[in-house]
């Protein structure tokens, strides 16, 4: 089974913020069927395979790198049987471009690596965890091969309205499944895409949704529509040239949540909210730690990776 980690950038000066849990995560593994990827840029695998030489459960690799042998005819052959990779791996392509390009300021890194969350999850399966997530607790640690798509949440009461409704006037969009956004920023989000106002939509109710930390089995329908949702809206951002605004950071925050949302609601057959048992419900100690119980983790928010 596997965890995946990443880091776009160079190595920070805090070693808290990438490097401190994925180390203790592969310390408490040690010895299980646990294998633990830690992705970066390719300028910087040297410098973090240094970091994890004395862990022998972690692979680092680097993100361009792997991009570039996943478009390959011989790579695609071994490894991958759905006609949907070459789409993502193109879609994960651009975006990982336009993080790295000199126009695109540095903490805009951290929605790039929300979609590479959501490629892993599509094209790999396991978990993804932001740097911040590490074990905690005694006993017996395992963390187990997740069933479904799945997502933190910090209630179990429904405490969000989400919004679901069909981008009708986006070409090729109609066959492509429903579009979940929060509901009170839908509009901002179809805005900067150029869309106009969100098509009329039903309204839901859900716990509040979590992003630091997904699982999924590999190939799943949930991390297909949310990995979708998400590469949808950011290539129709890109052709209107909205990708960078004062407001884009907030869009690209909320389309986040409603594309994880969107791969929750795939989970349970001719389902529409997200059933509860797709999430992980979590403590929150209100000092900057939430605890998932149910997996002995913890995470720990240090402020965006991209900072």
């Amino acid at each position: 089974m596997d965890v995946h980690y990443t880091w776009i950038g160079p190595p920070p000066a805090d070693r808290n913020r990438d490097i401190t849990a994925p180390k203790a995560l592969a310390a408490r593994c040690a010895g299980q069927s646990v294998k633990i990827y830690f992705w970066c840029l390719d300028a910087h695998v040297a410098a973090y395979e240094r970091d994890f030489a004395a862990h022998t459960n972690v692979t680092v690799r680097g993100m361009q790198a792997f991009l570039a042998k996943a478009g390959t005819r011989a790579y695609r052959w071994y490894y991958w049987y759905q006609e949907s990779d070459d789409w993502a791996v193109a879609a994960m392509t651009d975006i990982l471009g336009w993080g790295l390009a000199l126009a695109t300021p540095p903490s805009y890194r951290a929605f790039v690596k929300d979609a590479w969350s959501l490629f892993l999850m599509y094209t790999w399966g396991g978990y993804v965890m932001d740097a911040g997530v590490g074990p905690h607790g005694g006993g017996t640690f395992a963390l187990p091969e997740p069933k479904a798509f799945m997502a933190p949440s910090l209630t179990r009461d429904d405490a969000l309205m989400m919004r679901r409704f069909q981008l009708s006037r986006l070409t090729g969009w109609q066959a492509e499944g429903d579009v979940t956004l929060n509901e009170s920023r839908a509009d901002e989000v179809c805005e900067a895409m150029d869309y106009g106002a969100a098509d009329d939509g039903e309204g839901e109710m859900c716990p509040q949704l979590e992003v630091w930390m997904l699982g999924s089995p590999r190939y799943s329908k949930g991390a297909w529509a949310a990995l979708k949702q998400y590469c949808v809206v950011w290539k129709e951002m890109q052709q209107k040239d909205t990708l960078v605004s004062a407001t884009a950071p907030q869009v690209f925050r909320y389309l986040i949540a409603g594309s994880v949302y969107n791969g929750l609601t795939r989970t349970q057959k001719g389902g529409v909210q997200a059933p509860h048992d797709a999430l992980w419900y979590c403590t929150d100690n209100k000092n900057g730690t939430v605890d998932v119980p149910d997996l002995k983790l913890r995470k720990t928010y240090h402020g965006s990776s991209a900072q």
